[in-house]
């Protein structure tokens, strides 16, 4: 019997890459589900979801009937009640690491971009001025310390690629034991140290109940070096007021963000007043490699999953069919 799936999230405008990886046999449904009744309606009989933002809510999870696995084509999962999953036998899936690389790359273009006054130089050329006195007081990137908020991979890849800038590099993990940071050549340092000795600092906390809002004027004020703050992440770990406060009262000197807590963002977002804010639409993830990435592997995790190849599946809860 051929089970049916539902793509959830057709971000991409197909899902001919879904379907060339699900079981052959495999009845593919694919939409834009963006409220919990769109959900319920269109995943009530399916035996697996494969999702990204679409809500998996409590309330959703228990109208479905039939599914066995979700699989959430993204690192991230806060879109779905992982508890509710496990409690009512429902497997949740993801895919961690597919864009490492490329997040670590933004993330880099950002802190150079912020350092070196980069975009501020090219809307004042666009405009007809020619000064390089404008922007940012600049400062060698040699030398100055890059303080990673979280340890896990992509940050890892930062703190390889800002070495070969010769930044020093601290962190903070309570995962990260100092002795595996000292085959990367980072210290590890609490959190009132990263936030007292970076020049730069940057997010890579993941989005739980107990970081959200985690950069808010508390930690700015921590923030004694008046240092760039880089956010890669996830929008809901930074107080967004709090920051734009901190800009204003010049606690940080400038910010790069590729994630805001409303994607996409009002107009009337405090942060578009700043000249010293960077802000990309949440493309730190994206390359046509990743992108194929995600999306096969997510597929993947289904197939996996029915033919109870477990070891295969990037398993978020203890749910093994």
């Amino acid at each position: 019997m051929s089970i049916k799936v539902v793509v959830a999230d057709c971000s991409w405008g197909s899902i001919d890459v879904e379907k060339e990886y699900l079981p052959k046999d495999a009845v593919v449904e694919g939409y834009q589900l963006k409220t919990e009744e769109e959900v319920i309606n269109a995943c009530s009989d399916a035996d697996a979801i494969l999702a990204e933002y679409a809500p998996l809510s409590s309330k959703v999870l228990k109208s479905l009937k039939k599914c066995k696995i979700i699989s959430n084509t993204a690192i991230g999962f806060d879109n779905i009640d992982v508890k509710a999953a496990e409690e009512l036998g429902i497997a949740v899936a993801n895919v961690p690491g597919y864009c490492a690389h490329e997040v670590a790359d933004h993330t880099m273009s950002l802190i150079l971009a912020a350092s070196r006054n980069i975009a501020v130089y090219d809307r004042a050329v666009r405009k007809g001025q020619w000064n390089y006195e404008i922007g940012l007081e600049m400062d060698r990137l040699e030398g100055q310390v890059l303080g990673l908020a979280g340890f896990g991979r992509i940050a890892q890849f930062v703190a390889k690629r800002a070495q070969g800038f010769g930044f020093k590099v601290i962190a903070n993990d309570p995962f990260i034991k100092q002795e595996y940071a000292d085959t990367l050549n980072v210290k590890m340092v609490d959190v009132d140290n990263l936030l007292a000795e970076s020049d730069i600092i940057s997010c890579h906390i993941p989005a739980l109940k107990d970081t959200i809002g985690y950069f808010n004027k508390e930690k700015f004020d921590k923030m004694t070096k008046c240092p760039i703050f880089v956010n890669t992440s996830r929008g809901k770990l930074v107080n967004e007021e709090d920051l734009a406060d901190a800009l204003e009262n010049k606690k940080i000197r400038a910010a790069a963000l590729d994630v805001l807590i409303e994607e996409p963002p009002s107009m009337n977002n405090r942060l578009f007043t700043f000249d010293n804010v960077i802000i990309t639409p949440h493309a730190g993830f994206f390359s046509k490699t990743a992108l194929r990435e995600v999306r096969s592997r997510s597929a993947m995790n289904v197939s996996n999953f029915f033919s109870k190849e477990f070891d295969k599946i990037s398993f978020v809860n203890k749910i093994r069919g």
